[in-house]
C-alpha cells in the first residue's frame, strides 16, 4: 500500500497481540499474566527517573543515588534497592495476600518497605507496610507529569495494574454485592460501616466503588424491618486485607482512628467472638464503607438477578443490572 496523507491516520496505531489476547499497555506486552517482575522492574526505573516523590511513600530518607534491580544479597534477592546518602532501602512486592515480611528480614538494610495488599501495623520504624492503592494514587498524579517519559510510564503501569484488578478502576466495576445473612455481620453494616469476607485471590473487587448486601430469610426473621433482597447501597472508601483479628484491629485504627475504634468496640468484639481467628489463619478482605443508602424500596430481589434463589451466583453489578432487577419487581401486579 502506498502510504498517502489520507491514510497515514488509519496505520498510526494496529492492533497488537500476545498469542490470542489483545495487548493494552507496554508491560502487558512482556506477557499477560500478572507478575512481580514485571510490575517491579516498571517500578524501579520510574524510581531512577524521578525518585523524590517515592521516597517519602517508601519511608527512605536522604539524596537519592542509585537504583537496583532483583540485588543479590547474602540470603536472598531483592525486588528492588534504593541507595541513599543516608542508607539503603529495599522494596519487596508481593501481588496476593501472602506477607513478605520474613522474606524482607534477610536483606541488610536500613529501611524495608512491604508493597502489598496488606495492611498491618508495623511499630518498628526500620518496616513500613505499603498498599497498591496507595503507590496507584502516585502513579494518578506523576501521569499529569510536565514530563512525557514519566507520564508515560507511571500511566501504563497504572493500567496494566488496573487490568489485573490492583485498584479502583471507574470504568469497570461499580457495585460489589455479597450476601448478608448473620446478626453481627449486618450490625457492621448498618452501624459501622464495615463488611468482611474471605479474601478471594484476583478478584475484581478492588475496583468495585460501591457494595450492596443482600440481606437473606435468616436475617429477616430474626430482625424485624429489615427485608429480603437488596436494599441499601454504600460507597467502597478503601478494601484492606488482614490475617489476623490483630491486623484488622490495627487496620481499623489506622483508617478510622481510635475514638472510632472504642465507640465500635462492642460490635468489633462480637465479630472477634463470632468468627473464627488464629494467627496465620486465612485472609479476609474488609471494606470500609460510606454510609449506607436506602435505594431500593421495595428491595431487589435475587431471582430478578439470577435463575434460582441460592446463594449469589455473580457479585459484580452495574446500577443498570439493578435498577433493571427493580423495575422487574415493581412492575408486578400487587
Amino acid at each position: 500500500m502506498t502510504i498517502t496523507a489520507s491514510n497515514l491516520k488509519l496505520i498510526e496505531e494496529i492492533e497488537l497481540r500476545r498469542g490470542r489476547a489483545v495487548v493494552t499497555t507496554l508491560t502487558g506486552a512482556f506477557g499477560q499474566s500478572l507478575r512481580e517482575t514485571r510490575l517491579t522492574a516498571i517500578l524501579g526505573y520510574l524510581i531512577a527517573l524521578k525518585p523524590e516523590p517515592f521516597l517519602p511513600l517508601f519511608g527512605f530518607r536522604g539524596v537519592p543515588r542509585r537504583v537496583c534491580l532483583e540485588m543479590s544479597h547474602d540470603q536472598g534477592r531483592s525486588d528492588i534497592l534504593v541507595e541513599t546518602s543516608n542508607g539503603i532501602g529495599v522494596i519487596e512486592a508481593k501481588v496476593d495476600a501472602t506477607d513478605p515480611l520474613v522474606q524482607s528480614r534477610r536483606y541488610s538494610a536500613k529501611w524495608i518497605a512491604l508493597l502489598t495488599f496488606r495492611a498491618p501495623r508495623i511499630t518498628n520504624s526500620r518496616m513500613r507496610y505499603v498498599n497498591w492503592h496507595q503507590l496507584g494514587q502516585l502513579l494518578e498524579d506523576l501521569s499529569r507529569s510536565g514530563s512525557a517519559q514519566i507520564r508515560t510510564f507511571s500511566s501504563d503501569l497504572l493500567e496494566y495494574m488496573k487490568v489485573h484488578h490492583m485498584m479502583k478502576n471507574p470504568d469497570t466495576v461499580e457495585i460489589y454485592a455479597r450476601e448478608i445473612n448473620e446478626p453481627v455481620t449486618l450490625e457492621l453494616f448498618l452501624k459501622a460501616q464495615l463488611y468482611g469476607c474471605d479474601y478471594q485471590a484476583g478478584s475484581r473487587l478492588a475496583e468495585a466503588l460501591y457494595f450492596a448486601p443482600h440481606f437473606g430469610k435468616s436475617i429477616t426473621k430474626e430482625l424485624p424491618g429489615i427485608n429480603v433482597g437488596i436494599s441499601y447501597i454504600a460507597r467502597i472508601e478503601m478494601v484492606g486485607t488482614v490475617a489476623n483479628w490483630q491486623e484488622l484491629w490495627d487496620l481499623v485504627k489506622d483508617r478510622r482512628g481510635v475514638t472510632w475504634r472504642n465507640r465500635h468496640r462492642r460490635l468489633l468484639r462480637e465479630l472477634h467472638n463470632v468468627w473464627p481467628w488464629s494467627r496465620g489463619g486465612k485472609h479476609r478482605s474488609f471494606l470500609f464503607l460510606g454510609k449506607p443508602r436506602l435505594v431500593f424500596n421495595p428491595p431487589v430481589r435475587k431471582e430478578n438477578l439470577q435463575k434460582g434463589r441460592g446463594w449469589l451466583s455473580k457479585r459484580f453489578f452495574s446500577f443498570d443490572d439493578l435498577f433493571g432487577a427493580w423495575g422487574a419487581i415493581k412492575s408486578i401486579p400487587e
